[in-house]
């Protein structure tokens, strides 16, 4: 498996054999939503410039389960160029599943752990920020699974400050599984470690 994050994108793309997938996360579609349109150009971009086989949504594709026309015209449009799965998140319902594997990779949301046998993890959930910027999380957790957490696809959609940690959503920080996490900004510089400091409730 190689895994690459998109420069400028706030996706990444993974070629696990002879398949290249796209991972986007936290679009969190609903009627306030402004910039749809270009959430699906830019999404269209990504799969055709990498000529990806499948776009994978890990989660909250709707916002606290509205949104439903633009999520219709989100899945509509992509799948007209790729083959797209959604999978669920805290905002979505239940019609999505929560989990999906490719080998020993696992795509999920982030807010359980669902693939405790897994290798590697993608997921969202997090919205992580770090001065005032979108930023990807990767790392290692203390049971040696490895670990990429996606910064949230919509531009629109806010999130706490990595150097908050008491604000951080997800599995990982709320039971303290991590044993190094590497930053990493929009164009997949790495830029910092996030040390925790203590168990995050």
């Amino acid at each position: 498996m190689n895994e690459e994050i998109i420069k400028n994108a706030g996706a990444v793309l993974l070629k696990i054999r002879s398949k290249k997938i796209i991972v986007i996360s936290d679009l969190h579609l609903s009627d306030e939503t402004t910039n749809i349109n270009s959430l699906i150009s830019s999404a269209k971009k990504i799969v055709k410039n990498a000529k990806a086989d499948l776009l994978i949504v890990a989660g909250d594709l709707f916002n606290f389960g509205m949104g439903g026309e633009k999520v219709d015209n989100f899945e509509k449009e992509l799948s007209k160029v790729v083959k797209i799965v959604v999978l669920r998140g805290n905002h979505d319902h239940e019609m999505f599943p929560p989990l999906m594997k490719i080998n020993d990779c696992a795509f999920m949301h982030g807010d359980y752990d669902y693939a405790p046998d897994a290798k590697h993890l993608i997921m969202g959930h997090t919205h992580p920020y770090l001065k005032g910027k979108r930023v990807f999380l990767k790392g290692v957790l203390k049971d040696n699974r490895t670990f990429t957490i996606l910064p949230p696809f919509n531009p629109e959609e806010k999130g706490p400050e990595i150097t908050s940690q008491e604000y951080l959503l997800g599995f990982i920080f709320r039971k303290n599984l991590i044993k190094k996490c590497n930053i990493h900004n929009l164009e997949g510089k790495l830029i910092g470690e996030l040390v925790t400091k203590k168990k995050l409730n």
